[in-house]
């Protein structure tokens, strides 16, 4: 039986850290069954099977760059950007097996995170212009990928991910401004970016009207 030493009660299921206050459970031989403080609440994913999808997606994205590469050869922008793509995905992967209770929130918290930082590191190299041509694209394009797969996978409801999910689409259409500035030196990871964010948006205010109204009515007190 898993037990959680800070509130002192048996908790049941796959858990990995305590429903209540989020602290480590340990094993505990009770020797006789004792009731649980919750309810035995099963994991709706398996983290076998999260990263093998996200492996899958990640050779499929490097195969399809290669031959791309080989075979148009495509010289818009190199490997290393696509891999700082994928860590980028792989980083809100672990959001996503570590802080299941709000695992859209947590990537969105990612993508500003990782924007900022590399936009200051962009801006201590000297400012070569890299962050908004590649960094910031590619992180929004991530986020929203990862968002999609763990909607997929994991079966979330529609209240607990469509906010985050439109604020994620609307910070995927700022590499819109990169190009109306002429910010960007190459077009088509911001390009890819925005179109990206658009249909994302538009496809989710389609199908999850009544719910994103639901929710804003929820947080706004409307």
């Amino acid at each position: 039986m898993l037990y959680c030493n800070h509130c002192e009660v048996s908790v049941e299921g796959e858990w990995s850290f305590c429903p209540l206050c989020q602290q480590d459970l340990t094993q505990k031989d009770t020797g006789e069954s004792e009731p649980s403080a919750f309810l035995s609440v099963p994991l709706r994913f398996t983290r076998k099977r999260v990263k093998q999808a996200f492996m899958v997606a990640s050779i499929v994205i490097i195969v399809l760059y290669l031959l791309a590469y080989m075979i148009w050869n495509f010289r818009f922008f190199g490997l290393e950007y696509v891999l700082f793509g994928l860590m980028s995905s792989w980083l809100m992967v672990l959001v996503l097996i570590r802080k299941r209770r709000n695992i859209v929130k947590g990537i969105t918290y990612l993508l500003f995170i990782l924007s900022l930082l590399s936009l200051y590191l962009d801006y201590v190299d000297g400012w070569r212009g890299w962050s908004v041509t590649f960094a910031i694209p590619i992180v929004c394009i991530a986020a929203l990928l990862a968002m999609f797969l763990a909607i997929q996978i994991i079966q979330i409801k529609a209240g607990d991910y469509v906010l985050y999910l439109q604020l994620a689409a609307i910070v995927g259409l700022i590499p819109l401004l990169f190009l109306l500035m002429g910010w960007a030196r190459h077009p088509l990871p911001s390009s890819l970016s925005v179109l990206f964010s658009f249909v994302m948006f538009l496809a989710v205010l389609i199908k999850y009207g009544k719910e994103i109204r639901k929710e804003l009515g929820k947080r706004m007190h409307i």
